[in-house]
């Protein structure tokens, strides 16, 4: 029996963890589970039952988030020491595994965005293990563990999610529907980068709305004409959703894969996308046909109007049949892992 400690600062990072946790606990291994008060976090694992300890709050200021990375490790260690785990996991967090060193405990960290510097030169050469997809562009040598499709799997393969139907009536939602997925720019790695702006954002609810009903997901506060589109579905639905949307538009990179590993068609628009963008992006279109990358927002309003026009629901979800043909379940070998180490 083991003791993890699994540091969660961001809703993607408990449904990436959530069945992994969940096997482990039934093989007798105990769970603590760490969350920062960021975003909908806090609300997505009230809603599925999860017990948890806050051990800091998200900042937005780059001055309020340095001045809050001493707290945040004063609380972290405080909690460690008492909890005393062998090993903690985390996305790629300086906390979990300075924590660790500190406490001479294993880390292991999962990346998959070759674009985040802070995690290439203060986290993964204190960390145990670094586990990657296989298309990952970075070798970290042989601490590196590599595993086959992305983590956006982990809860979204078809032997773990099955979608609920009963979610689009109760909640009325109007099909055929598209999602609109518009995030904030305001984590560590987003700065300097963007998506649509707000005319942007107006002209695409404009044009996908002579076709489908329109649904919005946005981390800022929404202009009055636009609130009205907004998703009225609890957070932790948003999978159910997005797998019986007809269309997925959005700027965000998390809801992107998701949208297209549900068999939704996806367009993805910001700035990352072009020559250095992320391996698991690339792979997922140039592959697998299940997203689609377009680094000019103007472009992706004409090609969403093009797919929102004439769907291609069907075609996507023969390719993530054929997708998870190749890549199966990968929990039951992350499990592996960790109970390996």
């Amino acid at each position: 029996m083991k003791k993890y400690i699994f540091e969660l600062n961001h809703p993607k990072h408990y449904y990436q963890f959530k069945y992994i946790m969940q096997i482990l606990q039934q093989q007798g291994n105990e769970i603590l589970v760490l969350a920062r008060d960021k975003d909908v976090l806090l609300k997505v694992l009230e809603e599925e039952n999860i017990p948890y300890t806050i051990f800091g709050k998200h900042h937005k200021s780059m001055s309020a988030k340095i001045l809050g990375t001493f707290s945040l490790i004063k609380n972290y260690l405080s909690i460690a020491h008492r909890y005393n785990p062998d090993i903690i996991v985390s996305k790629g967090s300086w906390y979990g595994t300075f924590t660790a060193k500190l406490l001479r405990r294993k880390s292991v960290i999962f990346i998959d965005s070759e674009v985040v510097t802070i995690n290439n030169k203060f986290v993964v050469p204190i960390c145990t293990k670094v586990i990657t997809p296989q298309s990952f562009k970075l070798n970290y040598g042989p601490r590196h563990i590599r595993i086959p499709g992305i983590f956006e799997d982990c809860y979204l393969a078809p032997t773990v999610f099955q979608p609920d139907p009963s979610i689009v009536p109760n909640y009325n939602l109007r099909q055929p529907y598209a999602i609109l997925r518009f995030v904030g720019w305001e984590a560590n790695h987003d700065v300097g980068r963007f998506g649509f702006t707000l005319q942007q954002k107006e002209n695409l609810v404009k044009v996908l709305s002579q076709h489908l009903t329109v649904y919005i997901s946005s981390e800022k506060p929404l202009p009055p004409h636009l609130d009205k589109y907004r998703l009225p579905t609890p957070a932790a639905l948003i999978h159910h959703v997005l797998s019986a949307a007809t269309l997925y538009v959005g700027d965000s990179q998390t809801m992107s894969a998701e949208a297209a590993l549900l068999g939704t068609p996806a367009i993805r628009s910001n700035s990352f996308v072009g020559p250095n963008d992320m391996s698991n992006f690339v792979m997922l279109q140039n592959q697998h046909q299940l997203l689609i990358n377009i680094a000019d927002p103007d472009e992706a309003i004409r090609q969403a109007e093009i797919l929102a026009s004439a769907p291609q629901k069907e075609q996507w979800m023969q390719r993530r049949q054929q997708y998870y043909t190749k890549i199966g379940d990968i929990n039951n070998q992350i499990v592996q892992i960790l109970s390996n180490l």
